[in-house]
């Protein structure tokens, strides 16, 4: 089971949450799993127009979130918690300021688009995606 261990409010107005999916897996060792994730509001200002934020809705729906999980094996008890700590350091440290940024909103739900269009595409005979 996860638990929320720790949020971090960013001046582009989401929030990245880390969860704690930490477990025993053998005597004194644990597998720690941290999942970052970071939902992001699909609205309008993010698109051309109305017609490309409708169309954006319908494929993708309101939010896109991004996930990355993070595992570290072996570890013994008595350094769990400190290896929780160092994952979301070392991600504050590396990763936190592209999340921080006014265009990541952008980036991520563009994207989603284009992922969600290439799985739809996938499914369209040939010469039926014009």
């Amino acid at each position: 089971m996860q638990k929320l261990i720790r949020e971090i409010p960013l001046s582009n107005g989401l929030t990245v949450r880390f969860f704690d999916a930490t477990r025993r897996y053998f005597g004194d060792y644990h597998q720690v799993r941290i999942q970052i994730c970071c939902e992001v509001p699909v609205t309008p200002d993010l698109f051309p127009d109305e017609e490309s934020h409708q169309a954006a809705l319908k494929l993708i729906g309101a939010s896109v979130t991004y996930k990355k999980d993070i595992e570290h094996q072996g570890v013994a008890t008595l350094c769990v918690d400190q290896t929780v700590a160092r994952v979301i350091d070392d991600f504050a440290a590396h990763s936190l300021g592209y999340f921080n940024t006014p265009a990541f909103p952008r980036k991520l739900v563009l994207s989603e688009l284009t992922r969600a269009r290439g799985r739809r595409s996938a499914f369209v005979p040939r010469g039926m995606n014009g």
